[in-house]
């Protein structure tokens, strides 16, 4: 038995309320390395006199429950063990029951036990691990609209131009440029985006995802002026309000982004930090290392772009070695209180649905803490999502976000479908399995359905780019996406065949019909159609069959009580018919064709194909 790679941690993703009646416990082992694992478990203040000796109280072991738990999922090095339980008193101790042969070790809180030797330990509780209490206000809870929202995320200064007439001067003609970068100008406003709602709507979306719209200099919007402001080059505070307003009567939720790591340079605060030094009321509101704050050259305003050996020499501390952005200290009262008013303020006077937060990772726990206690007061049903790049259960234990863009799905996608040119690695079917098992159990089962699940952003390359151009790749992409678990977004004109490498991808949307991919518009509006309808395809688990030649496929069950999807995929460049496991043998209906057919002994998948399958059980 090799303990070495068995690992439990109480009150962690290993073992969280689910509800306020419902404990869920996991294990880690190494690979098939333990037949079993049973879980022994009972209320900690059980206790009664020794059968023997009155005198004697003792834990209560007759009263003990002692169930086995199952494997739900495995990767290339471990076995990954789940049971779930209801203590009647809402606390528990328990301990986990080895077995390997005829071999059984106790792993608790203080170590292995080998009950061979030591039987009187299995029953020991002070060797157990301890959940002590169920507690209501600790419990994580996100919107419950969240895990059915379909989002749709878009680049503002490139999705519409619906008002020519706050164009800025030096906008290009839309489209004229590709490939494209973050200094061009195509004039995308707010009105373009309320002109075009019927399209989203229609495409079957009910959220939006909006990059920030506040006045910036630069076209992405992330280098904060006022937060308080619409820019100018977008509209006005009314017209927002008006978009607002047009979403909501079309069921379209509102998501905005909130850069609170760092302003822009150009932020009145930081200029009077930048003019005034350590006497402006706002030095401590930014994290100024030395003086002069301005150590370098500028340029028409602004710093001039400098040589790669300047980074990391700045005189106050920047998103990444920006100095177009310098990063606030949220832990100085005062601006905490102004980035708190802001929040407030797009809540209270616009009724925005979520926000988005930007680095969210970078900005302490105790501001994010802070932030939800008091958006969540004022709108309880607000989304709060972080932008984390991995593993981010710090974030979501109840008391922070709701969800994180999910970054550890989009990477195993990539891998898996993604030309060599473009990805660090290129997956087997079996190494995605691995992946997607690793990633279904880092989220406890309640966090899970609130993750924001995307194959491609405003800080990506376009999924088609990453597929080479490689249309039915792409497709199997989206499959993915929205037979997976969580709340999927498509980044716009994803299903318009936009392309684009890094900043790239900010192309203009395609509105002119000529041009427009409708067959991949017509995919992925038919997947969405599928996502809304079948309650199957929002399950969270995933049961990857590996049996015989399906072990060359990417092929999954999801389940319901009453009802099946069979998710088939050949990633491969070749068709492929394969032998179909006896328990998959069945009547099904097939969503893409809405077909009754029955799955015999023997099925063809050609070249990158799927089959999306529903069965009733």
């Amino acid at each position: 038995m090799n303990v070495h790679g068995i690992h439990h941690e109480a009150k962690t993703k290993y073992a969280y309320a689910f509800d306020e009646k419902t404990l869920h416990i996991k294990l880690r082992t190494v690979k098939s390395d333990i037949d079993e694992v049973h879980v022994i478990w009972g209320d900690p203040f059980d206790w009664g006199p020794n059968p023997n000796n009155d005198n004697i109280w003792e834990w209560n072991s007759s009263d003990a429950e002692e169930l086995k738990m199952t494997i739900e999922y495995s990767d290339n090095d471990f076995d990954y063990w789940f049971l779930q339980v209801k203590p009647e008193w809402k606390r528990v101790k328990y301990g986990f029951v080895l077995i390997k042969g005829e071999h059984e070790v106790l792993y608790g809180s203080r170590g292995f036990f080998n009950l061979d030797e030591m039987p009187k330990k299995r029953y020991n509780i002070s060797d157990y691990f301890n959940f002590p209490y169920i507690n209501e206000e600790d419990l994580f809870k996100a919107p419950k609209w969240v895990k059915d929202t379909v989002w749709y995320q878009i680049f503002p200064e490139r999705f519409a131009n619906g008002d020519k007439s706050i164009d800025l001067k030096g906008t290009l003609k839309w489209g004229s440029k590709d490939p494209v970068n973050n200094e061009m100008l195509f004039g995308g406003d707010l009105q373009g985006i309320v002109d075009h709602l019927d399209y989203i709507k229609d495409l079957g979306i009910t959220g939006v995802y909006f990059t920030p719209i506040f006045e910036a200099s630069a076209t992405h919007k992330y280098d904060t002026i006022d937060y308080f402001k619409i820019d100018p080059a977008f509209g006005s505070n009314d017209l927002f309000k008006t978009l607002v307003k047009e979403a909501h009567k079309r069921g379209i939720k509102i998501m905005l982004d909130a850069v609170f790591n760092h302003c822009g340079f150009k932020h009145p605060y930081f200029q009077d930090v930048a003019e005034k030094g350590s006497k402006s009321k706002y030095f401590d509101w930014f994290h100024i290392l030395r003086e002069p704050v301005i150590n370098f050259e500028m340029k028409h305003g602004f710093p001039k772009p400098h040589a790669h050996e300047v980074t990391g020499k700045l005189n106050y501390e920047t998103f990444a070695f920006t100095p177009n952005m310098p990063k606030w200290r949220t832990g100085n009262p005062d601006c905490e209180a102004y980035l708190l008013d802001v929040a407030r303020y797009w809540i209270e006077e616009y009724d925005i649905d979520g926000w988005r937060l930007d680095v969210s990772n970078e900005v302490s726990h105790d501001f994010w803490r802070k932030f939800r206690r008091m958006t969540k007061k004022i709108k309880p049903d607000l989304f709060i999502l972080g932008e984390n790049w991995d593993d981010s259960n710090p974030w979501l234990q109840g008391d922070q976000f709701d969800g994180v863009m999910n970054y550890e799905f989009t990477f195993p996608v990539w891998h898996l479908l993604g030309h060599e040119k473009h990805v660090d690695y290129n997956y087997s079917p079996q190494k995605f399995r691995n992946a997607i098992s690793k990633l279904l159990v880092t989220y406890p089962k309640h966090v899970a359905p609130n993750m924001f699940n995307l194959v491609d952003s405003h800080d990506t390359s376009r999924i088609l780019s990453t597929c080479e151009g490689d249309v039915d790749k792409t497709k199997l992409a989206f499959v993915l996406l929205l037979t997976f678990g969580g709340s999927p977004s498509v980044y716009y004109g994803s299903e318009q065949g936009l392309t684009g490498f890094g900043d790239q991808n900010r192309q203009c949307m395609i509105w002119d019909t000529e041009k427009q991919d409708k067959t991949m518009h017509a995919f992925i509006k038919q997947l969405i159609a599928i996502r809304h309808s079948e309650k199957t395809t929002r399950e969270i688990d995933i049961h990857f069959i590996t049996e015989g030649d399906f072990k060359d496929l990417v092929a999954y069950e999801k389940r319901t009580e009453d009802e099946t999807l069979l998710v088939i995929m050949n990633t491969n460049d070749y068709e492929k018919e394969v032998k179909v496991p006896l328990e998959l043998q069945r009547h099904y209906k097939d969503l893409m064709t809405s077909e009754a057919i029955e799955l015999t002994e023997t099925l063809s998948l050609k070249a990158k194909g799927f089959r999306l399958l529903k069965a009733k059980l």
